[in-house]
């Protein structure tokens, strides 16, 4: 059974993107010292998810174009 070190790459960051956003909603206080609201938790949670899906499809992008570049 071969494993793609790709794939393995994806769960970590997935792993790792699931534990920043139980982290955001956890905690009580966020970093200026304010009182963490429901609303404050939704905005932070929504500039991360921005964050993550740039990041995935940079990672996607350039591995299409890895892949196009190979098959030549």
């Amino acid at each position: 059974m071969k494993i793609n070190k790709w794939k393995v790459f994806q769960v970590i960051q997935f792993v790792f993107f699931l534990t920043v956003s139980i982290f955001l909603f956890v905690r009580k206080v966020d970093g200026t010292g304010l009182e963490n609201t429901t609303e404050v938790k939704w905005i932070s949670f929504a500039i991360w998810l921005g964050f993550y899906l740039f990041l995935l499809a940079l990672e996607y992008g350039i591995r299409f174009l890895v892949t196009i570049k190979n098959r030549r």
